[in-house]
């Protein structure tokens, strides 16, 4: 995490081109010493005093994401971010976090992990209020990040492995069949055009390269010219250019591909393998159901979050917002992060007896 974080400020300088004063990366600088603290805190608490307050912090965060649509900030025609003066706090981003614990507090309560559609249904109704006021700011990505870590805790709760990959089918097969209704009949969705068009340009990017397709053609071209080795840090041409928007953002991983290079970005991969990995340890080892639960909920969201994110930038994923961890400019994403990995190693801690 911490190479992924000292990483980062060169990677954002680069993507922002300085940005005359270097104002992204000091930025990001003092995120990183920020995110240490928050790390700590992560630490020191009890995963399972959290999970025990997680209604509380429901409420709360339900509240704030309620907040957003009429105090929020817009920025590119989303209303995402609260503004502090000195911080733009995203409640979205928390949600994260929240969800992980409110869902390991629900399995945790249950003799036995749900298995029938109609507690199946309970579980899931829980995400729905979240959920739908992430939709609304409009936030695909988050809205995806929060359904597939509850689908993630299930595994980690008990749930049979089969039974996950029934409802994952039927979830694609359903969104498949909801796309091709709006398209060809009309069927109205809750979400912009822009959101559905981003989905549907997957299949097929050439068909407007100068549109809906764009970004990711000239992601694809980016990561591809970085070759073995890379142009070198702030040499490359897709990036210097900017023909790649939102590039030191959600679009970090171009930056990667184009100015490290292939073994390099392996070397990015295998930073994000390690901390999943870690994740699953603790996740597997933990003293306690509830943080076994709460480990698996953090590996799930680092392992999507990472799989959307890199796939998107090289055509492979659906273009929906979602950055990547530790090396996308953004202040909340990396505090929530950090807390996250605070937490995993507290549950790798509790394993053992603590003496004070």
């Amino acid at each position: 995490m911490l190479v992924l974080n000292i990483l980062s400020i060169p990677l954002i300088d680069s993507a922002t081109h300085g940005s005359g004063d270097h104002f992204y990366a000091k930025r990001q600088a003092v995120m990183v010493a920020v995110s240490l603290v928050v790390l700590v805190l992560g630490m020191a608490a009890d995963h399972r005093d959290l999970v025990e307050m997680s209604p509380w912090l429901y409420g709360i965060n339900g509240a704030l994401l309620a907040l957003v649509l009429f105090v929020g900030k817009t920025v590119g025609g989303s209303t995402r971010w609260i503004p502090l003066g000195f911080f733009d706090f995203q409640p979205s981003e928390t949600a994260k976090v929240v969800t992980i614990l409110f869902c390991a507090r629900l399995l945790s309560r249950w003799e036995e992990p749900p298995k029938s559609l109609l507690n199946l249904a309970f579980y899931y109704a829980w995400t729905f209020v979240p959920i739908a006021l992430v939709i609304a700011q409009p936030d695909l990505g988050t809205s995806m990040v929060l359904v597939v870590m509850c689908t993630g805790s299930l595994y980690f709760g008990g749930t049979p492995g089969r039974r996950i990959a029934k409802l994952i089918v039927v979830g694609v097969v359903g969104i498949a069949l909801v796309l091709c209704l709006h398209s060809y009949a009309g069927l109205p969705l809750p979400l912009h055009d822009y959101q559905i068009n981003r989905l549907l340009t997957l299949f097929n990017p050439n068909a407007d390269p100068l549109g809906t397709g764009y970004q990711v053609l000239q992601s694809k071209i980016a990561i591809g010219s970085g070759s073995l080795w890379g142009k070198g840090l702030g040499q490359g041409t897709q990036n210097r250019l900017d023909f790649i928007p939102e590039q030191h953002t959600d679009f970090i991983f171009s930056v990667v591909g184009e100015e490290l290079g292939f073994i390099k970005g392996l070397g990015v991969l295998a930073l994000y393998l390690c901390i999943c990995y870690r994740c699953l340890l603790a996740a597997v080892t933990s003293s306690d159901r509830v943080g076994t639960l709460v480990a698996g909920g953090v590996l799930t969201m680092f392992l999507f979050q990472v799989v959307v994110n890199i796939g998107m930038t090289m055509g492979i994923m659906p273009v929906t917002g979602v950055p990547l961890p530790f090396l996308s400019h953004g202040g909340t994403a990396l505090l929530v992060n950090s807390f996250a990995v605070g937490m995993v190693l507290n549950v790798g801690w509790r394993k053992h007896k603590i003496l004070f």
